[in-house]
C-alpha cells in the first residue's frame, strides 16, 4: 500500500508559470523595458532548456540563474546586466506563490491518504518563500530541495537520500510529478512507482511512467484503488 507520496512542486501543485511571468514583468519594468507575453515565453523556453541542462549536470544552478537572462537579452539585443535582472526576478519570485486550480483541494485529500513529502529542484529561497506566502510552511511532512539534499532529480542519489530521511521502504512510496525528465525518470532510476501528472496530455516520448493521471481526481482514484488492494491498470500502448 502506498503510504508516502513524493510530490513535485512546480507545475504539479505550484503555478510556477504565473509566478515566473509576474516576476519577469516586474524585473523588465524596473529597467523600463516593455516585455510582453511573447517575450516571456522566449525567456521561459530558454529557462526550461537550462533547467534540463541542470538535471543532466551540465550547468551549475548559480550559472543557470544569470545565463537565462544573458541569453534572453542577447536575443532581444538589450543592454541589461543579467545579474541585476536575475536579482530582481528572483526576489519577486520568492514572494509570489500560487497554487494551480484545484491543487488546494487535492492536497487536503492527499493528506488523508498518507504522508506528503515535497521534492523539488527549485532554489531553496524561492520554494520556502512561496510556501510561506501560501501559508503551507508546516503542511508537508517533509520538504526536500536539491540544493539541500546535495543531488538533483533525476539522480537516484536524490531519491535515496529522501528515502533515508523518511525511513520508509520504497515499495510504499509513489512519485507524483509533471516532469518526465526530472520526476518520472528519477522515479525509474530509484525504482519507485511513478504517477505522471499530465493534464496537458503530452506525449511520453521514451520515458514511460507507471501510471498517467490527466487530473488530480485521476491521481486520487489511483491511490484509492491501491489502498483497496487493487492495482491500478497501467495505460498500455501509445500514451498522450
Amino acid at each position: 500500500m502506498w503510504t508516502d507520496f513524493l510530490l513535485d512542486a512546480d507545475e504539479t501543485i505550484f503555478d510556477f508559470v504565473r509566478s515566473s511571468f509576474e516576476s519577469f514583468q516586474y524585473a523588465m519594468k524596473t529597467f523600463r523595458f516593455e516585455a510582453d507575453r511573447d517575450d516571456f515565453y522566449v525567456f521561459k523556453s530558454i529557462n526550461d532548456a537550462l533547467w534540463r541542462e541542470y538535471e543532466k549536470g551540465q550547468i551549475a544552478k548559480t550559472n543557470l540563474m544569470t545565463e537565462r537572462f544573458s541569453r534572453f537579452f542577447s536575443y532581444k539585443n538589450w543592454e541589461i546586466d543579467p545579474k541585476e535582472a536575475n536579482k530582481l526576478y528572483f526576489g519577486k519570485l520568492c514572494e509570489t506563490g500560487y497554487l494551480l486550480p484545484g491543487a488546494d483541494i487535492f492536497l487536503k485529500h492527499l493528506k488523508k491518504c498518507g504522508r506528503i513529502h515535497l521534492i523539488t529542484n527549485g532554489t531553496a529561497a524561492a520554494q520556502y518563500g512561496r510556501l510561506h506566502s501560501l501559508k503551507l510552511d508546516s503542511f508537508f511532512d517533509g520538504v526536500y530541495i536539491s540544493d539541500e539534499v546535495g543531488f538533483a532529480k533525476p539522480d537516484k542519489k536524490f531519491f535515496d537520500a529522501v528515502l533515508r530521511q523518511i525511513c520508509v521502504d520504497k515499495k510504499h512510496c509513489v512519485v507524483i510529478g509533471d516532469s518526465l525528465t526530472s520526476d518520472i525518470l528519477g522515479a525509474k532510476n530509484a525504482e519507485i512507482v511513478s504517477i505522471w501528472y499530465n493534464p496537458a496530455l503530452k506525449n511520453a516520448d521514451n520515458i514511460r511512467p507507471d501510471f498517467i493521471a490527466c487530473s488530480y481526481r485521476d491521481v486520487l482514484k489511483m491511490i484509492e484503488k491501491n489502498h483497496n488492494g487493487q492495482s491500478p491498470a497501467p495505460i498500455q500502448g501509445d500514451m498522450v
